[in-house]
């Protein structure tokens, strides 16, 4: 579905309506959707689409994702509180044990990935030695 310009923009300062303290506010938004239901106006199954699609890569900028070859002791803990502190309350964490990367950790907030594991080295080494 082709979203107009005007569609954006409406959903756009819908959103920051929703937002309190850098993270979305539930309640604002379904009291939004609900009267954007009720009222029906221009273009309104566009401005919920748009304002899904802000939604969804909100709630992606704040999912904390940890990952490591081996379990860690505290399940990760540790890493999520350091992460908090520099980017703020997460809405999702998730710790996943990932034999594969063979050694180290890799984490993903939103769409920034750090990835200190070996099978990534690896994969480096093997690029450049492919050159």
């Amino acid at each position: 579905m082709k979203i107009s310009r005007e569609a954006k923009r409406q959903a756009k300062v819908l959103f920051k309506y929703c937002l309190k303290d850098g993270s979305v506010d539930t309640e604002k938004l379904k009291e939004i959707i609900s009267r954007l239901l009720a009222e029906k106006p221009r273009h309104y199954l566009e401005v919920l689409e748009r304002l899904k699609q802000l939604v969804a890569h909100e709630v992606a900028k704040k999912t904390y994702i940890v990952q490591s070859a081996a379990e860690l002791p505290d399940q990760g803990k540790l890493v999520f509180d350091q992460l908090e502190k520099i980017f703020g309350p997460a809405l999702d964490k998730k710790y996943q044990i990932c034999p594969e990367l063979i050694g180290g950790i890799r984490i993903q907030v939103g769409s920034d990935v750090w990835d200190g594991s070996i099978a990534y080295r690896l994969k480096n080494i093997e690029a450049i030695l492919n050159k």
